[in-house]
Parts: structure tokens; sequence; C-alpha cells
């Protein structure tokens, strides 16, 4: 077999008008080796013929089997051809002729483009570092919230993933953006989707209240195609790289004036990596396109009824929150959000305290047992040692 430099060669000296004749003559190759070499489109190579498989002869009744049963396995066909027809052979044979008869399905990915205030996409995010707050190391999630059309992102921190942080976020996003978009998208969270039935999505109860309230489109995404809301996992990965290295704070409130420094500076002024815009003219655009914020906000607050206990402190995440000392054995409302516990009787607030992320602190603080009252000091009174009588008439003696 000639080799791709004599190709080459040949076909250079061709172009150049040379005749074969004198080509063979200069590269010493046969003449008709030379015809051969310039005829082809391709360098020549070493191709092996084509070895017979054991598997060959089976092959129409995989593909039977592959279209009365699509999804069938490589071990079920293996057991069907050996039972049914004297297949001999492994295993991996009639995996890899599957994989060949049946490719895996491919779903084109479509680039879309959007309006001012068309889209919201929001997602959570956990942070890739655990920092130290409350003397403990904590995990700390993001709720991110991005705008395609101007590639602008807002994020709400919390150390958990409820519903009531969901919400909590969501209306803190609305209220930043100063409108509502007209549609939403999301991943399957179980604050959004509380399950599917099929191609049916149910929505979870007090996220229609949400989406009622302020009155948008929601749109769960397909299961695991992450693609169908790529502007928030691009902006997720912005802000785990972007924003997250080398903070240090105390608490969520220092976190949360940290981030919105560093979106306002930086993440919104920048200049869009892809569309080569300035971010914060866009946003100012949207922020013109989108509906207007309803004149009552939406309560988010997680809520759970209650009896007073006899010393008046309400359990709520490990913690202690102690209601009115009148309200003993009253049935409360003890409502909670990210940064605040309060207690409600009868539709009227009666306490409210900041929320404790460290286990066992109780608010106030439980009041000390007194000290006994100090007295007179005590009276010390001499030790006078008599001696019996004998004793001293045998000392006498003595003497």
């Amino acid at each position: 077999m000639r080799s791709a430099l004599e190709w080459a060669q040949v076909r250079a000296l061709v172009a150049d008008g040379v005749s074969e004749r004198e080509i063979a003559r200069r590269l010493g190759i046969n003449r008709r080796t030379v015809a051969r070499l310039a005829r082809s489109k391709d360098p020549p190579c070493y191709r092996r013929a084509p070895v017979a498989s054991k598997l060959d002869p089976f092959e129409p009744v995989l593909r039977r089997l592959l279209e009365e049963w699509p999804q069938i396995r490589a071990p079920r066909a293996t057991e069907l051809l050996r039972d049914e027809c004297g297949y001999e052979g492994s295993i991996d044979l009639v995996k890899r002729r599957l994989r060949e008869l049946r490719p895996l399905p491919v779903r084109a990915a479509q680039r879309t483009g959007y309006r001012p205030g068309q889209v919201l996409q929001l997602d959570w995010a956990e942070m890739p570092t655990r920092p130290r707050l409350a003397g403990n190391e904590r995990r700390v999630y993001a709720l991110v919230a991005s705008l395609p059309y101007s590639g602008a992102q807002t994020a709400f921190f919390s150390l958990e993933m409820t519903l009531e942080s969901f919400l909590e976020g969501h209306v803190r996003a609305f209220e930043w953006l100063g409108g509502v978009p007209r549609e939403c998208v999301y991943d399957n969270l179980r604050s959004v989707v509380a399950r599917r039935e099929g191609d049916e999505v149910v929505w979870n109860r007090r996220f229609l209240h949400l989406r009622g309230h302020y009155g948008f489109h929601a749109t769960a995404c397909t299961p695991a195609t992450p693609r169908e809301k790529g502007s928030v996992e691009a902006q997720v990965r912005y802000l785990k790289s972007g924003f997250w290295p080398a903070r240090r704070f105390v608490d969520l409130g220092e976190l949360d004036e940290r981030y919105a420094d560093w979106r306002d500076r930086t993440c919104n002024r920048r200049t869009h990596a892809t569309g080569r815009f300035p971010v914060d003219e866009r946003l100012a655009e949207e922020r013109q396109a989108l509906r207007p914020l309803p004149p009552l906000r939406f309560d988010w607050a997680g809520h759970r009824s209650t009896r007073v206990p006899i010393d008046g402190y309400l359990r709520h995440g490990r913690c202690f929150y102690r209601a009115p000392e009148r309200l003993v054995h009253e049935r409360v409302e003890l409502r909670f959000d990210r940064d605040q516990v309060w207690i409600v009787h009868r539709g009227q607030e009666v306490a409210r305290y900041p929320r404790s992320y460290a286990p066992g602190v109780w608010s106030p603080p439980p009041l000390m047992r007194a000290e006994p009252p100090a007295g007179p000091p005590p009276v010390v009174l001499a030790r006078v040692t008599v001696a019996p009588p004998e004793l001293a008439d045998y000392a006498e003696l003595c003497a």
C-alpha cells in the first residue's frame, strides 16, 4: 500500500502538468500506481475486511423484538435469543447491537429569544462552601432569579429550602424589580410542582396563591432538561464564581448587604458576555415593561397553631420563644420567616423576636433561680476540753 505522502506528491505533480510517465520516473513507482493515486480523491488507507459476527443471523429477530418492545434490555434479549433461537454468543454483543439498532434519543436545542419583561427564571442553588454561622458550619442556599432578556439577576439567601423561604425570595425578587413579569419558569421544585400525572402538572397550593396574587403565568421545565432554563443556570454559576469566593460575614443580614452591593455595582453593570450589551440599560428597559405590583404584599410567613405551655415557651427550630404569661394554656398562632418569629393571639401580635439558628437558644432567657439571702456571720465557739478526775489525780502524782 502506498503512503499518504506519495499520494500527495502525485496529486501535486499532476496539478503542475507533469505526465504520469515522468511522475513514475521521479518517484520510482509504477506508472499504473501513479494513475491510481492521481484518480483517488482520498489518501490511501488500510481497511480490514469485515468479519462476520455470531449475532448477524439473529439481527432480524432483534429488530422484531425492538419493534414490539422498544425498551427491552440486553439481558432479556439475550435470554430470548438463547432459549428460542439457539444463540451462543455473549451478552456484550447483544448490548452493542442494540445500541446500534436503537440509538439514544437526542432532542435538538434551539436558542430562544425574549422580549423585555416577558420571562423570569428561578432556581435554588447551594453555595459551594459552608461558612461558620452561630458557632456551626451551615449550608447556605440562594434562590436565584434571572431575567433572560437583560441578563440581570438577584438572589435571596437562606439556611433552608422551605416553602416559606421560596415564597419570601420570590416576593423580594418582584419587589427588587419593581414589577411582575408575564411568566416565571421553574425547575421541578417541590415548592412549585406538587407532583406530575403524566404530562399534567399538579401545582403546589400555596404557590397557586402566590401566582394568583401577582397574576403571572408559570411554566415547569421538563424533568432532567436544565437547558430549558439556561439563563438562571448561567447566573448560578456566575454567583458561585464571581460573588461567593473569599467573602466573610457573620449572619444572613450582612450577607444580604454584601450581595446587594456586588449585584448593583458589578453584576448588573457588566457587559453581557454573549450579546455584548450593557446589562443595566436592558434592565431599565425591562422594568418599564413589567406589570405593576399589587397594592398589598403577599404574606409568605409560615404559621402553625399551638397551645402555650405552663412555662410560656413555644418551640420552633430547636429554639424557644416566650409568649406572655396571661396566654398560658391559650391557643395562639406561631408565625415565622427567615429573620423573625412572632406570636399572634386572636389576630393581634403579642410578641416578636429575632429568629435564632443556634440550637438551644431561649428568647428571652429564663429567669435564674435566686440565691438564698445573706445572714449574720456564723458564731465560732471555743472548744474546752475537761479532763476526767482520775486523770487529774494521776497528773499530781507524777508531778
